[in-house]
């Protein structure tokens, strides 16, 4: 018989007047290698245990597998609303597997809180810290927060992007790229032409508009006019209005990304995409006014129009409804306008004649206002003077929560002119656009699309054809992003342009009316609640839909100190900064489990089985995660009371001279929570034909 005392501190390795070596290398407390100055003699037909084992383990838990939780920002849905009856969607949070501390799993948890693809609203207001009641640990404190009414200026809006880069043709689209942005100012630099020629339709990318009080979109249209050789001031053909991130994509033989899928150009009033949009059409048809005859008055109008489906009597989409319909600013009940806005309005030099449009986006509600030369605006769409969906925008969703400029000229050096423009930073780049780089200009295959920061920028990787995607294509583009939580659940979570008053009915009706959430009046941002969902919420009875997140994989209450908490409110939390700023505070102390350990000597012929791995396996001791006396950490002892021999399996002697001791988890990795010293002892003893031991 043998016994072996192994440790990773070895006097040999000490520095200089005894100054210990730092637990690296050969020495590292959780795989270490002893060399045998004197070789040990191994007997035939040898066996071998674990004796005793000590460690130092540090304050940390075992994660075993992926946590995941969502957050939500949004309407709750509470007992009697599903995911169809409100625009937001639950974001997907994922903690690594891994052993954490409480401080690195509560930096880790805001990490992943900060990399989620939400709105501007909220874009990385997210903190997560450790509370401590003297040296012991309670719990942790998250704080979810949005901007409100806090802006960053009116900024210099001077990048934009062509709504096409690379002609196709399939419909013909024309590259889009004969316009300068220059502070503000958007300029049609060659080819006069109208509305639908294609050619100069660009997108400000820089910066999305904020969503609270007094935000706002204003547009000076004066430089449209141009002075013709009649001598009168006549206007051109403009578009004014504001769009989802939006980059163009070639994939599988579509364009994709200048537009959602299923959008009909093709059958649409213009040959782009946007989410809202005023059109002044100089002339109410494909003529401009500039080759009119000076006898002929111009009998040019502006509409508004939205991007969105119509639905059949059953509230479902109808096939290839997806295009530009026509919101009705005028003659309703309340409604400011009795009459179409036309040339004259616009061309006249009194004080009311109209020289700039507003979008205002209010929480929700995106609103549209005239303005006159003498500074008075002349609401177009506002909910509080008629609510029926067919004169009022669609809400903004999970999908349109981060908005951009979008707009068209129809002649030569005609312009522009962004005169406001509110966001919640004047820093581009804070909120990124989504980006494709690097692909091959021809057919536009290859390169590299990065999503930014916006929910509908991440999600369109992901919907139809995809470009990275197990069923992907040579050619198709490596994308650099997470899919949605609502793709993660496959058609269960209907997309955000078929939610809540994102469609209209195929037949106008009063009883169609919008309920948006609008600004929070204490916030002045938008009147959503920050929840986290802990745990599945699917019901038990009923109607399948009701309250629930679908947060099947969901499993996190326990590790955040909330336990039996499904979803945690706002009513579980403390608000503060003016409402803005949500506070949860772990109700219980956290409960985790430390990392499972076993004892491995990897240089040696012995042969266990570890069933997790479905292999063979060198691990010889499972070490208890409690010591006698109940604790987890520090300076820990077990000794083994009846020790589990593993046969060598060698028919003769061989000479033992180094042994590789190591400490892993279930899955054979070295664990990362000891430090200082580890010392492991075995006995080998050898087996005689009549089981009897030496």
């Amino acid at each position: 018989m043998s016994l072996i005392f192994t440790s990773n501190t070895q006097d040999e390795y000490d520095g200089p007047a005894g100054n210990l070596r730092p637990n690296i290398g050969i020495e590292n407390p959780a795989d270490y290698h002893n060399h045998l100055t004197s070789p040990l003699e191994v007997k035939p037909n040898s066996q071998v245990a674990v004796q005793s084992v000590k460690i130092t383990r540090k304050e940390k838990w075992d994660f075993n597998d992926v946590g995941e939780l969502l957050y939500y920002f949004g309407r709750p849905l509470g007992e009697t609303l599903k995911l169809t009856d409100v625009t937001s969607r639950p974001h997907l949070i994922q903690v690594p597997r891994g052993t954490y501390g409480t401080t690195e799993f509560a930096s880790v948890l805001q990490d992943e809180m900060e990399k989620m693809k939400v709105s501007p609203a909220v874009h990385q207001n997210f903190s997560v810290s450790t509370s401590f009641t003297l040296a012991d640990f309670k719990g942790f404190e998250i704080n979810c927060s949005q901007n409100g009414s806090t802006y960053g200026g009116y900024p210099d809006v001077s990048d934009g992007l062509a709504d096409v880069v690379v002609a196709s043709t399939d419909p013909v689209r024309p590259v889009s790229n004969q316009f300068t942005i220059v502070s503000g100012s958007f300029t049609r630099t060659t080819d006069s032409g109208g509305l639908t020629d294609g050619k100069c339709c660009g997108i400000m990318t820089g910066f999305p508009l904020a969503m609270g009080e007094a935000s706002s979109f204003i547009t000076d249209f004066q430089g449209a006019s141009q002075d013709i050789t009649i001598g009168v001031n006549g206007n051109s053909s403009w578009v004014v209005g504001l769009t989802r991130p939006t980059t163009q994509l070639k994939n599988k033989g579509e364009d994709l990304g200048i537009a959602p899928q299923g959008f009909k150009s093709e059958d649409s009033v213009l040959p782009h995409f946007f989410d809202y949009v005023a059109v002044f059409d100089a002339e109410n048809g494909s003529r401009e006014i500039a080759k009119a005859p000076a006898t002929e008055i111009a009998t040019g109008t502006l509409k508004l129009y939205q991007g969105s489906y119509e639905t059949n009597g059953n509230g479902r989409p109808l096939s290839g409804s997806y295009k530009l319909h026509e919101i009705l600013y005028y003659g309703g009940a309340s409604q400011a306008r009795t009459t179409i806005i036309r040339n004259d309005e616009i061309l006249g030099a009194d004080a009311t004649a109209f020289t700039s449009i507003e979008f205002s986006v209010l929480g929700d509600e995106v609103r549209v206002n005239m303005v006159q030369r003498n500074g008075t605006k002349v609401a177009l769409l506002d909910h509080t003077a008629n609510d029926h969906q067919a004169r009022n925008f669609k809400p903004t969703t999970e999908y349109t929560n981060a908005l951009y400029p979008k707009m068209i000229l129809s002649q030569q050096n005609t312009k522009l002119e962004i005169t406001k423009y509110t966001t919640y930073s004047s820093t581009s780049g804070t909120y990124k656009y989504p980006t494709y780089l690097g692909y091959n200009a021809t057919d536009m295959s290859g390169g590299t699309y990065t999503v930014g920061d916006s929910p509908y920028a991440n999600s369109v990787s992901y919907q139809g054809a995809l470009m990275s995607h197990p069923n992907s294509i040579a050619g198709d583009a490596t994308v650099v992003g997470n899919a949605p939580r609502w793709s993660d659940s496959g058609t269960i979570i209907k997309p955000p342009d078929t939610t809540y008053g994102q469609m209209l009915p195929s037949v106008a009706s009063p009883t169609n009316v919008l309920d948006y959430q609008g600004v929070n009046a204490t916030t002045g941002g938008v009147n959503y609640q920050h929840l986290l969902v802990l745990e599945d919420t699917s019901p038990t009875s009923g109607d399948f839909e009701i309250g629930n997140y679908f947060s099947d994989r969901c499993a996190m209450s326990r590790y955040l100190g909330f336990p039996n908490i499904r979803v945690l409110d706002q009513s579980f939390g403390t608000l503060s900064l003016s409402d803005k700023q949500i506070t949860w505070v772990s109700s219980q102390v956290p409960i985790f489990n430390v990392n499972s350990a076993f004892v491995r000597l990897s240089n040696m012929p012995q042969r266990s089985y570890n069933a997790v791995k479905n292999s063979v396996s060198k691990m010889l001791y499972h070490i208890p995660r409690f010591t006698n006396d109940g604790r987890q950490f520090g300076d820990l002892f077990y000794e083994v009371n009846e020790r589990t021999y593993v046969d060598f399996g060698n028919t003769e002697s061989f000479m033992l001279n180094q042994l590789q001791v190591s400490i892993c988890d279930k899955n054979e990795h070295i664990v990362d929570d000891l430090t200082e010293d580890t010392i492991v002892v075995f006995h080998i003893r050898q087996k005689s034909q009549h089981g009897q031991y030496s």
